[in-house]
């Protein structure tokens, strides 16, 4: 009986030795972030001096995101929550810090108008995200400052070299219609943006229709859709319809598989529409 006894003891101590690394390798967030530009920002300039965990998955989009009893739960035991100034009033924010109830939570609206996947936005994103880390861990301010230098330099360099490949298929004789929230990254690829439209279910027949005449006035040759926006069959049949290619692209690093950094999204958005242009 001891002997039985003494061999459950150890088996249980075996269980739980293996699951302690288990337990300690996914820590409580320091930060939660409102999307993984913000995330992927805060990982770049804090590196392991801050747990970051994002909260809406790249490939949704924001709005339409339900929060999750473990987001509730993530953020009651968060220092901080870093979220988009467009992000402030959408409820599943509201409500998610609401539920959280954490009357220590540091909230950080990073004031960053235009497309974050555009370089110099991207470096505008940096400055703001790496002033916000050093007001909520002053202990480690100057790193922060530090390691968001070097990081500007490096999105300036990839803006460039992405830059001069887009620019070699002459950008600027492209007539393009995008989606609204594409607007910011095509202007900065080089295209000539004919007109933009809002989300799929936005869209009235009327619009529709002045869409196809406008692009089919001004030659058309490429519709550019939103990754985050949905469904993209309504970008597909304006396509149709105009007689262009069409191709979509995403706003956040990680909506396409293997772009979970945004060097790799960049240059995914990059070759999808040289690849658009050549087809």
């Amino acid at each position: 009986m001891k002997r039985k006894i003494l061999g459950s003891m150890v088996a249980l101590f075996l269980v739980a030795a293996l699951l302690l690394p288990l337990s300690c390798a996914s820590p409580s967030a320091d930060v939660m972030a409102g999307s993984s530009l913000i995330a992927g920002i805060v990982h770049d300039v804090a590196g392991e001096k801050i747990a970051v965990r994002t909260l809406v998955p790249p490939g949704m989009c924001p709005g339409h995101y339900d929060v999750k009893p473990s987001d509730v739960e993530a953020l009651a035991e968060s220092k901080a929550l870093l979220i988009h100034v467009w992000q402030q009033k959408m409820k599943n924010i509201t409500g998610l810090i609401e539920a959280a109830d954490n009357p220590e939570l540091v909230i950080k609206v990073i004031a960053v108008e235009g497309n974050w996947m555009a370089p110099p936005v991207q470096v505008e994103a940096l400055d703001k995200i790496a002033q916000a880390l050093g007001e909520i861990d002053a202990g480690n301010e100057r790193y922060y400052q530090q390691r968001a230098k070097e990081r500007r330099q490096v999105i300036l360099d990839k803006g460039e070299e992405v830059q001069a490949r887009l620019q070699e298929a002459r950008l600027d004789e492209v007539k393009v219609i995008c989606s609204e929230m594409q607007q910011g990254f095509a202007g900065w690829a080089g295209f000539d943006v004919v007109a933009t439209y809002g989300r799929p279910e936005e869209l009235s027949v009327a619009r529709v229709g002045e869409l196809i005449e406008q692009a089919r006035g001004a030659g058309v040759t490429l519709v550019i859709d939103n990754l985050q926006s949905g469904d993209t069959s309504m970008s597909q049949a304006l396509a149709n319809d105009i007689g262009a290619a069409q191709v979509t692209v995403s706003n956040f690093p990680g909506g396409f598989k293997g772009t979970e950094t945004w060097e790799k999204a960049i240059d995914r958005n990059a070759d999808l529409l040289l690849e658009a242009l050549a087809g």
